[in-house]
């Protein structure tokens, strides 16, 4: 209106000098330039208002609407058209332009985004990074969480129901918090490799966030943090693999050393004891009470030491399976021979049904692990209680559990199964906490699993494992 009235003045002090088609010409361009300034609907406004003060300020008879000659409403009509055309592609213009200029804003936020990211050594770095690209240079405000737990993400301001749905269904979510000023707030997943770490919440109080391609740059924003995050828990992993790899090759070096280093002098202590009781009768009881003590402690010693060899070599090259069909009661007896020696004052009672089924595993493994779990019982218990070995089977498993009168355990059993774990007792046992670890190695090797837990009558524990049934070949139909 002020820009037609100015208009309406000058050109009627130049009335005479001016001709009315360059009067018209001159409200046409007044349009174009509201069109840039003010946008589209300024630029219609401003069409209908010039054809009015045109008509009215110009057209004769003047100062009124009506026209003396009828020619005039084809100049209103063009009039109009052309400025309403102008108008619409002058504002069309201006704002191609400023969305071309707000999405090289994005670009250039995006490209920041990136190189920051590429910098990036934790999960802090990279908040801090998306937030400093993101934030100010486009206008919003940036909420991230990267996170395993799916319970931190609750300490957001904003709505849990609506996380926890943009995280399940793995799609961004947008709330139009107001339509007529166009604020509103976007949730976008940051996902990789089919794997969520977190979300990305974007608000803008200001305007819309589809507004300029913003929410499709802020999902690119996404992935691209999304790869940081896969990329530093990938090196993360990558790195904790090497450093266990490299500690579990020095350990079984070590152990493997040591082990050779201690067992020739053990062997040959152990030798000249059982020599000296043998070819020197005439020393007296005491002499040779102590030489057995020697070869009894050289041969638990000894003992242990084979079981360091035994993991470290278990460790490094897993388990070597020579698989041949036995009878359980062959290898229950075998392991309870062996038993007896190291522990002749011991009485193990087994239970062993008569129509067990021949069984399919490494015969020298599976004793071993039998000796190994009757050793752990004979020394957490009293030495006049009994060992009661029980084996039971079904169509698919047996289930062999040695029970004790002892202590018990004072601890996590599942932790006993771990290397260089031992029972927590009142007694003085040696041992360097090999054994069931050893044992759990060789069962899950063959297919079984191992677990332990304390006798229900609140005396003694029970260590049980199992092995799979196959089908004996002879019983197999053709």
């Amino acid at each position: 209106m002020a820009v037609a009235s100015i208009l309406s003045l000058i050109c009627t002090a130049l009335l005479g000098l001016v001709d009315l088609a360059n009067i018209v010409m001159i409200f046409l361009l007044s349009t174009f330039l509201i069109a840039t300034a003010l946008g589209r609907n300024a630029a219609i406004f401003s069409a209908f208002i010039n054809v009015a003060f045109f008509d009215f300020f110009f057209v004769t008879p003047r100062f009124s609407f009506s026209v003396d000659d009828s020619q005039y409403l084809i100049t209103f009509l063009v009039m109009l058209i052309v400025g309403l055309v102008t108008g619409h592609l002058a504002a069309r213009l201006k704002e191609q332009i400023s969305d071309v200029l707000a999405r090289e804003k994005l670009a250039r936020a995006l490209q920041t985004l990136s190189r920051g990211l590429f910098s990036a050594q934790s999960d802090e770095q990279i908040i801090q990074v998306a937030k400093s690209a993101l934030e100010e240079p486009i206008g919003i405000e940036i909420e991230l969480f990267i996170t395993d737990n799916p319970e931190e993400l609750k300490q957001s301001k904003f709505d849990s129901q609506t996380i926890a749905w943009a995280i399940q269904s793995g799609n961004r979510i947008f709330h139009e918090i107001d339509e007529i000023d166009g604020s509103s707030i976007i949730f976008i997943p940051i996902r990789a490799e089919l794997k969520t770490y977190g979300i990305l919440i974007a608000s803008d109080p200001t305007r819309s966030i589809r507004k300029h391609g913003l929410d499709d740059l802020l999902q690119t924003a996404s992935n691209l943090i999304a790869l940081a995050v896969a990329q530093l828990r990938s090196l993360k992993a990558e790195e904790e693999s090497k450093v266990e790899a490299a500690t579990e090759r020095l350990k079984s070096a070590i152990l493997s050393s040591l082990s050779h280093d201690l067992r020739t002098p053990l062997t040959t202590m152990v030798g000249l004891a059982e020599n000296l009781q043998t070819n020197h009768p005439e020393l007296g009881k005491e002499s040779i009470k102590d030489l057995e003590t020697i070869r009894n402690q050289g041969m638990r010693l000894a003992g242990m030491i084979g079981n360091l060899l035994e993991m470290a070599r278990l460790q490094t090259q897993g388990p070597t399976l020579k698989k041949e069909w036995q009878p359980l009661e062959d290898v229950m007896g075998a392991s309870i021979k062996h038993f007896n020696g190291a522990f002749p004052n011991r009485r193990v009672i087994a239970h062993i049904p008569a129509d067990v089924p021949p069984m399919y595993f490494d015969e020298v493994l599976i004793e071993r692990v039998l000796s190994n779990l009757l050793e752990n019982a004979a020394k957490y218990s009293d030495v006049s209680t009994e060992i009661v070995v029980t084996a039971s089977f079904n169509s698919s498993q047996l289930l062999i559990s040695i029970q004790d009168l002892g202590v018990g355990f004072k601890q996590n059993p599942a932790e006993l199964f771990e290397m260089f774990s031992r029972g927590i007792s009142d007694t003085k046992q040696s041992g360097m906490g090999v054994g069931l670890a050893i044992c759990k190695t060789i069962v899950e090797a063959h297919g079984g699993t191992i677990s332990a837990k304390n006798n229900s009558s609140g005396k003694g524990s029970t260590i049980e494992f199992t092995l799979p049934i196959f089908q004996y070949p002879e019983f197999r139909q053709s």
